[in-house]
């Protein structure tokens, strides 16, 4: 059974969800609000994932976020969750060559409808990018 949140704590949690996602979602701030002792442990999951050294670095999960985002999907309602991905994969340094090619990977087992919807998103994501000002460190 889920305790009672003081609102400190779900707004402690839902900032904290928030920064490590790079994003706040309105879902993430439900959970944290209704259900804190839950976000409690997607946070700690996230740093058993992400936040211990482990073999792939931070880039390479997005990376991973980004295959697993398009496969699944190809799913117009969550596009702006792929591209959320794509946004951070780029800066934290991965090139449109090596998205593009990952998803290429894709096509074999998956259809081509990943690529064709995963570069897709890339090139939204990056004209996002520059929108905001952001200029490629490669």
């Amino acid at each position: 059974m889920s305790r009672q949140p003081t609102d400190q704590t779900s707004a402690g949690l839902a900032d904290e969800i928030a920064r490590r996602r790079g994003k706040r979602y309105p879902a993430h701030e439900f959970i944290a609000r209704t259900f804190p002792d839950y976000m409690e442990l997607l946070i700690k999951l996230d740093e058993v994932i992400r936040a211990k050294p482990r073999i792939y670095d931070e880039k390479m999960h997005e990376l991973f976020h980004i295959i697993a985002l398009a496969v699944e999907m190809s799913n117009p309602p969550n596009q702006p969750h792929l591209r959320q991905h794509l946004k951070k994969g780029l800066k934290l340094g991965l090139k449109p060559e090596e998205i593009a090619e990952a998803l290429m990977v894709c096509v074999n087992p998956c259809g081509m409808k990943v690529l064709t919807y995963g570069v897709t998103c890339m090139l939204e994501a990056l004209e996002e990018l520059k929108s905001e000002g952001w200029t490629p460190a490669y």
